[in-house]
Order: structure tokens, then sequence, then C-alpha cells
């Protein structure tokens, strides 16, 4: 691949990447929910999905998803059951107890996640079956163009859902008695379910 290839990717990784979806809902309210942490870690779980999907583009997603479609389908539902238990959680949840127990609940499960977001995301499986292989030529790839395709993922991905997780993270900062922590988890809770059911029936 050349340098204007990597380019290319990049730029159309980064647009597929700043198209508000599930994800992007999942990893602000987590982030407002929660602080930086949880969505820091959500984004290495949406990072090591998409690496998985570059390694199944190259060796042929569109047959691996026609073997596994039940898989996929399976893993959609799960994540959308994660989602919507998460929002409710939030919901019912005290805000003083909240920052404790989802802080702790996040370094066990955020990544797992931010993996099965990214794995269920059907704007990912489009981008990977269909504009992938129009900006890589998969039947001469090396395993140099692998690195750089998955660093072209990390900059991208990573930098838009990082910016998110800040957004989120700063919006939590000015929010500090119990009154509006109680507003700010019923709101984070209700967009995480609503994220969930888009998930359920897409």
């Amino acid at each position: 691949m050349t340098f204007e290839h990597y380019i290319a990717l990049f730029i159309a990784m980064f647009v597929v990447a700043i198209i508000p979806g599930p994800a992007v809902f999942a990893i602000t309210s987590a982030s407002l929910a929660s602080g930086y942490k949880r969505g820091i870690f959500m984004t290495a779980g949406l990072l090591l999905a998409d690496y998985v999907f570059i390694l199944l583009a190259i060796s042929g997603l569109a047959v691996v998803a026609e073997v596994l479609g039940g898989a996929f389908v399976i893993i959609k539902y799960l994540c959308a059951a994660y989602l919507i238990w998460m929002g409710i959680s939030l919901l019912l949840s005290k805000p003083g107890a909240s920052a404790t127990g989802t802080a702790t609940h996040s370094t066990q499960s955020a990544v797992l996640s931010g993996f099965l977001l990214t794995l269920s995301n059907p704007k990912a499986i489009v981008f990977y079956v269909a504009l992938f292989p129009t900006f890589v030529a998969i039947e001469s790839m090396t395993y140099t163009d692998i690195l750089g395709i998955m660093a072209c993922a990390t900059l991208a991905f990573g930098s838009v859902n990082l910016g998110y997780v800040y957004l989120g993270g700063q919006a939590r900062k000015l929010i500090s008695t119990p009154r509006r922590l109680t507003m700010l988890n019923r709101c984070a809770g209700s967009v995480l379910a609503a994220s969930g059911v888009t998930v359920a029936v897409r």
C-alpha cells in the first residue's frame, strides 16, 4: 500500500467514525455516568473488534459473515441486552452509590461491552464488507500493510471515540449536586437503554 492509500483509508474511517451510532451514544453516556475511565476502556474494546474485522476482511469477511451469520445475530442480541441492562441500572441507581459501583464494574466489563458493540454494529459490518475492499488491495496484502491498516483504524476510530469520551467526562465535571447526578444518571441510562433497543431492532 502507498502513502496515498493510507491517507484515503484514514479519511474514510474517520468519516465513518464521526457518524453517530449506538457505539457513540454508549461511550458518551458511559463517560457521563462514570467518568473518563469507563469510556476509555470501552474505546479499547471497540478498537479490538475493529482489528478483528480487519483480519476477517483480509481473509474474506463476506464468506465468514455468511457462515457465522447466526453467531453475529447472537452477539447482536447479547450486546443489546447488556446495553439495556446498563441503562436500567443507571435509571434505578442512587447518585452516591453509582459512582463507585459503576467504576468498579467498568474495569471488568467495559472492554467487552465495547468489543460487542462493534461486532454487532451494522455500520461496521457494511464498511468492512462493502467499502474496505475499495481502499485495500486484499489479494496483495503484506504483514506491514496489515499493521498500517490497524494503525489507521487506531488513529481514526480511537481519536474520534476518545473525543466523545472527553466531552462526556467534561460534562460530568459540571455536575456535582445529588439532584444533578440523579438527572444525569437518568439521561445516561435512557440513552444506553435506547441504544440497546436500536441495536436489537436493526
